[in-house]
This record gives C-alpha cells, sequence and structure tokens, in this order.
C-alpha cells in the first residue's frame, strides 16, 4: 500500500494534507525504523545493566564498605525509587519539549552518575548517586519504547517494540560477562566508572534518532518532517505548500490527570497494577532465587545459573510473544502467559531436582518478561500519541513500586524462617492479580 491513501488532496487551501501517522504506518519496515529500533534497544540496555550489575557487584560492595544487608537492601530500593519520580517527570517533559531530548538527558544522567558510584566514599554519597541514576535511567526506557512504537509501521509493531524492550535482558547479561570477566581482576570500582563509555549513544543517537512527530508538528517545523518523512517511505513526495497533520492532533498541554480520570482512569490503574505485579515477580525472584536455593540445598553456582537461565529464556519469548500479539490480540497472549508464570515459580520450590527447578525457572522467565515486554507496547496503543509518553510513564511509574516492595517481603519471610515452598507461592501470587487486571483493560472500540 503506497503512500497516497495517506494525502489528501485539499482543494479549498491549495496545498495537501498529509496524514503522518498513516503514512508510517503504511511504509515498510526500512534501514529508517531499523535504525530507531536499534539506537533504542542499545537505550534500554542500561536499564538490565543497571539492575543486575549492582546484584551482581553487591556482595563485593557490601565486604569493601563494611555494609550489612539492612544497608545493602536500602541501596538496591533507592535506585528504584529515583525511577518511580523519574518515569513521571520524564514521561510528561518528553512529550512537552521532545521525546529525543528528554531521553538524551536520561542516558547522561544515568551513566554520569552510575559512574559516580564507582567513586563513592560512604553509604550516603552512593546512595545519594544511585538515586539520581535510577531518576535518569526512567527517562530512558518509556520514552524508547514510545519512539520506536511510532516509528515501526502498523503491522510489525508489536514485534518490533517487544523486541527492543529485550535490551533489558542483553542487558542483565552484560553485566554477569562484566562481573565474571573483571570483577576478581579490577575490582567493582573499575566496573562502574567504566559504565561511563555508555555515554558514547548520546552523540550518536543525537545524529541519527528523529524527534517524536507530536513535537515536531506542534513546533510547525515542516522541513524536519520532511525529512523523516522521505527516510520512512522513500517514495514520499514532499510538496512546498504541504501541511501536515496527526490522527491525532497534538495536546495543547499534557494532561496528566486525564491518565487517571474518565475512560484513561481504568486503564491506566489496571496497566499499572499489572506492570507493579510483573516487575515485583521479575526482580524478587532474581534478586531472592540463589539464596532460595541455597536454602533447598543446591549450591550457590546453582542459584547464579538460574539468574542466566531467566534471563535466556527471554531471548525466545519475547519475539515469540510480539509475534503471538500481532495474530492473537495482546489479552489472549496475557491470558496465557499469567496461569504458566503462576504453576512455574511455585513449582521451583517444591519440584526434587536442581535440573528440573532449572527447567520451571526457564518458563518463569519465559512468561514473566514476554509479558513484560509486551505491556508497554499495549499500553502504547491505548493512548493518543499526544500524550503516550506520559502515559507509559505513568504505567511504568506504578509498575516501579514492585521492585521496591517485592524483595523486602520476599526477605522479612526468609528471616521468619518461613518454608521455601511457601515464599516461592507468595513470589508466584501477583501473576494472578495482574491476569485479573488485563482481562479488567478497555480495549480502544
Amino acid at each position: 500500500m503506497h503512500s497516497h491513501s495517506s494525502i489528501q488532496e485539499a482543494t479549498l487551501a491549495g496545498g495537501r494534507q498529509v496524514d503522518i501517522n498513516r503514512l508510517i504506518d503504511n511504509g515498510k519496515f526500512n534501514s529508517f525504523s531499523m535504525t530507531v529500533a536499534v539506537l533504542c534497544f542499545l537505550a534500554i540496555v542500561f536499564d538490565g545493566l543497571d539492575v543486575a550489575l549492582f546484584g551482581t557487584l553487591l556482595p563485593a560492595i557490601m565486604k569493601d564498605m563494611k555494609m550489612g544487608p539492612a544497608e545493602a537492601g536500602i541501596l538496591a530500593s533507592i535506585g528504584h525509587i529515583g525511577a518511580v519520580g523519574g518515569a513521571i517527570g520524564f514521561g510528561v517533559l518528553a512529550d512537552a519539549v521532545g521525546r529525543k531530548k528528554m531521553m538524551l538527558i536520561g542516558i547522561t544522567i544515568f551513566t554520569v552518575f552510575t559512574a559516580a558510584c564507582g567513586l563513592a566514599q560512604g553509604f550516603v554519597d552512593f546512595a545519594v548517586y544511585r538515586f539520581i541514576a535510577g531518576f535518569g535511567l526512567a527517562g530512558i526506557v518509556p520514552i524508547a519504547v514510545a519512539l520506536v512504537f511510532e516509528y515501526t509501521p502498523g503491522k510489525r509493531k508489536a514485534v518490533v517494540s517487544s523486541i527492543s524492550y529485550m535490551g533489558i535482558t542483553v542487558g542483565v547479561l552484560l553485566s554477569a560477562v562484566l562481573a565474571i570477566a573483571f570483577l576478581g581482576s579490577a575490582g567493582w570500582r573499575a566496573i562502574l566508572i567504566g559504565t561511563f563509555f555508555c555515554v558514547l549513544l548520546v552523540p550518536v543517537a543525537m545524529l541519527w534518532l528523529p524527534e517524536s512527530m507530536s513535537i515536531l508538528v506542534k513546533q510547525g517545523r515542516k522541513e524536519s518532517i520532511r525529512k523523516i518523512l522521505r527516510k520512512a517511505d522513500p517514495g514520499f513526495a514532499a510538496q512546498a505548500d504541504d501541511e501536515y497533520v496527526l490522527s491525532e492532533p497534538p495536546a495543547a498541554r499534557v494532561p496528566l490527570l486525564s491518565l487517571l480520570q474518565g475512560e484513561y482512569a481504568r486503564n491506566t490503574l489496571c496497566l499499572g497494577v499489572a506492570m507493579l505485579c510483573l516487575m515485583m515477580i521479575s526482580v524478587t525472584l532474581t534478586t531472592w532465587v540463589a539464596q532460595l536455593m541455597v536454602q533447598r540445598g543446591f549450591n550457590l553456582a546453582t542459584g547464579i545459573t538460574f539468574i542466566l537461565v531467566f534471563s535466556v529464556s527471554n531471548l525466545i519469548s519475547t519475539p515469540l510473544a510480539g509475534w503471538l500479539s500481532d495474530r492473537l490480540g495482546y489479552k489472549k497472549v496475557f491470558a496465557v502467559y499469567m496461569p504458566v508464570l503462576f504453576i512455574a515459580i511455585a513449582l521451583i520450590g517444591v519440584v526434587p531436582t536442581a535440573g528440573a527447578a532449572l527447567v520451571c525457572m526457564f518458563f518463569a522467565g519465559f512468561a514473566a518478561m514476554g509479558a513484560t515486554c509486551l505491556l508497554l507496547p499495549y499500553a502504547g496503543s491505548l493512548y493518543p500519541m499526544s500524550f503516550r509518553s506520559s502515559a507509559m510513564g505513568v504505567v511504568y511509574a506504578i509498575g516501579r513500586v514492585g521492585p521496591i516492595i517485592g524483595p523486602a517481603i520476599a526477605g522479612v519471610m526468609l528471616a521468619a524462617g518461613l518454608g521455601v515452598p511457601l515464599i516461592m507461592v507468595s513470589i508466584a501470587a501477583p501473576s494472578l492479580v495482574a491476569l485479573a487486571a488485563f482481562l479488567l483493560v478497555k480495549a480502544k472500540n
């Protein structure tokens, strides 16, 4: 289907109206859409790198800085607390002043302050750097997913945006590789300071990443719009008096309250609760599974293998989840994934062998990460483009509460001497809440 369907000849004004969204949606997936997806994917890698790198280095940091488990727990949570504020702040600003601009600011803040953690002298300055790094980090993922969603042609939206979200898995695997390669020889400080090299993505993205169309239309930057449309659809021939319109006109100001009112309130709340449950499960499971396996009598190496298996399963589950939801719709995929998630995690606590438990862990990662990777694109499809970043930011911010409370609850249960099977069922339980939340989401008519 070619771009003419998206261009209406307007006789009155003399110019034609070009429907930007339809032009991009009806286009082919080409090198331009690929560039956007790859740059956003690389930005999302930082999120996985942050969470897992901190977890991998934590034993060394605790030993070196003589921290107890309580302080280490605060340090683990504080980045997530910063991210809650950051997700909302960056989401709103991205819709107001530009997604690209805010994402680059987020990457810069995150890399500078993660590297600063490597220079921390005590608990307090470490906590401050972690908090600010978390704040910047939250500006990356929702905006990156929104940009991929915007610049990927219609037929491929779910697959490409969920694959770009897999950057988180790559970040987790990268952190394991970095820790294995350098922790013994260079130490945790050198690894954290080394993350500063991630800032090199900023000038690259500055050159190659397009700004969001809703901003360009709002600012009347016709030349920029023309350039991007030519890349998105090489067959597009611009005319001097073209008028560029969006299927949905950009909002004058970002209606943060309208996300929590009327027709959007239910979806914002349901998606937020689902995100909270999924993030809580993933982070709690990866934080405690090594320790819980030791409780069951397996060795620590097995426990670390669990985290690796959890991550690797995502490389299969996410493209599959995206492919399935393009064919069956998001809701049906969630309805299958959530019961699988519950059963898989519950079984980890009771199956007799480490091998069987690893198989269960594979399916737990498969369902948890597959569903998480679908959630933001699904949210993207339910809100108007003009405040999509804000919506995804709010959903993501509610979700970020999960990793703050989940590991703490599991830690308390462990300290209280409760059995591993019971703790595993408790970690699995939020998947049923997530399923109910998904089923309550009101789809677009």
